[in-house]
Order: structure tokens, then sequence, then C-alpha cells
């Protein structure tokens, strides 16, 4: 289990360190906090894991997402 700082995952991802954090409360990537700790660490796994399901298409008709794939669908005017 390899983990990274905050400015190294950032890297890893190719984003800047304020664009991670945005990630962390909005998208959520997954971050280690201890109590008592104010550093946040990742892991690197947890990272792949979420860029993967980031990275798969939806498919949205009229706004809505689609949960199911491969039926016919009709769109009215």
């Amino acid at each position: 289990m390899e983990t990274m700082t905050s400015k190294q995952a950032a890297e890893y991802i190719g984003v800047s360190v304020n664009t991670l954090r945005k990630y962390v409360h909005e998208e959520g990537l997954p971050v280690l906090k201890f109590p008592g700790r104010r550093k946040w660490i990742f892991r690197k796994d947890l990272i792949d894991d979420w860029i993967e399901k980031q990275s798969k298409p939806e498919i949205y008709v009229n706004n809505e997402p689609v949960k199911e794939y491969g039926k016919l669908r009709v769109l009215l005017p």
C-alpha cells in the first residue's frame, strides 16, 4: 500500500494542490485523515480506483442519468 502527501498526489493526478482539495470536497476523492493531525494521506490504489470511476462515460437523457445501458430510448420533442 503506497501512500502520498497532498503535493505528491496532486503531481500524480496532474493537478494543483487546490484542485486536489476541490476533488476531495466536491468530487469524492478518497483521503485518509487522522484525528489530531491536519495532514492528509492519499493511498495510490484508492486514487487509481477513483480515477477509473470518474473516467467511465455516463449517458444522460433529458438531463437525467440513464442507469441501464443497451435499451432503446425514444426522445420526444
